[in-house]
């Protein structure tokens, strides 16, 4: 989503910007190649070719010059510029002056697209400077290059990628790129894999993204407002066309209730993918049951298999990190708020129960520091958050998220983590009161 708002804001800022995912890539000929030089040498030809198309769309009948009638041509093959528009503007350049026909002269000259590394690298850097162009190589999806069309999963084709995009913005002053990797990738990639350990030294601090709460209350109403002008033909923030009641009242024996918005924020995870799927389901529900709008009841329904896909979900990013992370999820869904020692004591149990792997290595039973290092995947996979007490008499609080202090959770952090009590994500709240209800039952 970000990126794509990116894309369309640098075309508006009239800049070019290219926008690609591993789909854009020929990911096994990536993977094919045995070293993980060939690898980046490969993604970066790739890439070098991309941009060169991209330049030619935009001088696809403006073409002065033999570096912008290749990249033109090489615009026509790629499928991106009409196929007569270098030949319809050279024969218009014989009817005019005579330097004009020098140009069409050089246009007839380039018979056929020249992908050459070295001559492409001239091409562009000639045509940027030329046209005082910025221009934006945007990634998106990186992981999708990990999966290989025989389903084998290989980061290293990611890594190519991602190495490649920066090698080819240090090549040209004029290019600058943006990468988005979700978090688990990037720690796969550069801790799990040890991929790039000898330039990680040289490339950005990664920024940590995520969603605040309060912003995805606002993506939440301008999907509001986009259907109330379809329905009303007036933009407006009413959600009683949708919702039985302006609040839902929270699972409990408190009898707490919260605005939909409210709830369905605090339900996403920071997420606005997560927000997306959980609306859709509550429309589903109220769909099966008959229901013309969205209710509690139809809330009360999904709020356990969404909170088992979110689990599932993290099973599945976190797979390369710690294969048996849904098991651990499991054991220590005994509650939803922990001290600090309460949690430690749990984490530091684990792998006496099974063998537990985090980043191919198997951790200590009864140790603190891999309990710490258990911990510092649960919260970067976004199911237990540091939570500080910002006022016992009102009983207010926030939460520590892995994006606002990725390095939190580590053994060197030992003292300050004791100040905060550990929470699980509501999200899962449902989960650990069925795994409670069922330890109950079973020691019955």
């Amino acid at each position: 989503m970000l990126i794509n708002v990116l894309n369309e804001s640098a075309l508006e800022d009239n800049a070019i910007s290219v926008l690609l995912t591993p789909s854009d890539f020929n990911c096994e000929e990536i993977a094919s190649k045995s070293a993980n030089s060939d690898k980046i040498t490969s993604a970066y030809n790739q890439l070098l070719k991309a941009i060169g198309a991209k330049i030619g769309q935009y001088s696809a009948g403006l073409v002065s010059n033999e570096s912008e009638i290749n990249l033109s041509k090489l615009s026509v093959a790629e499928g991106m510029s009409k196929p007569d528009a270098v030949s319809r503007f050279s024969t218009f350049l014989t009817e005019i002056t005579p330097v004009a026909k020098e140009y069409a002269v050089a246009a007839q000259k380039v018979q056929r697209i020249n992908t050459n590394k070295n001559i492409l690298r001239k091409d562009i850097s000639i045509v940027l400077k030329k046209n005082n162009k910025k221009f934006w190589i945007l990634i998106d999806d990186v992981d999708q290059a990990s999966i290989t069309d025989s389903k084998f999963y290989d980061y290293s084709v990611c890594w190519a990628i991602v190495v490649a995009t920066i090698q080819l913005t240090n090549d040209f002053s004029e290019v600058r790129s943006l990468i988005s990797v979700r978090t688990d990738i990037w720690h796969t990639m550069t801790v799990a894999k040890r991929l790039g350990s000898d330039r990680l030294d040289k490339i950005q601090e990664p920024v940590y993204l995520s969603f605040s709460e309060e912003e995805l209350g606002e993506i939440f109403f301008k999907r509001v407002e986009l259907a109330n002008k379809e329905l009303s033909n007036t933009y407006n923030r009413n959600v009683l066309n949708y919702f039985e009641d302006r609040n839902i009242m929270l699972p409990g024996t408190k009898g707490i209730t919260r605005s939909w918005d409210y709830w369905i924020r605090k339900q996403s995870r920071n997420r606005p993918r997560d927000m997306v799927q959980l609306v859709q389901q509550l429309i589903e529900q109220a769909e099966t049951d008959n229901f013309e709008k969205i209710s509690a009841d139809n809330a009360y329904e999904i709020m356990l298999p969404y909170a088992k896909q979110r689990i599932s979900n993290i099973e599945r990013e976190y797979r390369e990190i710690c294969p048996q992370i849904k098991s651990v999820i499991k054991d220590i869904s005994i509650q939803t708020v922990f001290t600090f020692s309460e949690i430690v004591d749990l984490l530091k149990k684990c792998p006496s129960t099974r063998r537990v792997y985090i980043d191919n290595k198997a951790i200590t039973p009864n140790d603190n520091e891999s309990a710490i290092k258990l911990l510092h995947v649960l919260h970067m996979a976004n199911f237990i958050n540091a939570r500080i007490e910002l006022n016992k008499d009102t009983d207010k609080y926030d939460h520590i998220l892995f994006s606002m202090r990725p390095d939190l959770a580590i053994i060197d952090n030992w003292n300050e983590l004791q100040k905060y009590n550990w929470e699980i994500h509501p999200v899962f709240h449902p989960y650990v009161h069925e795994i409670k209800s069922s330890k109950k039952y079973l020691s019955s």
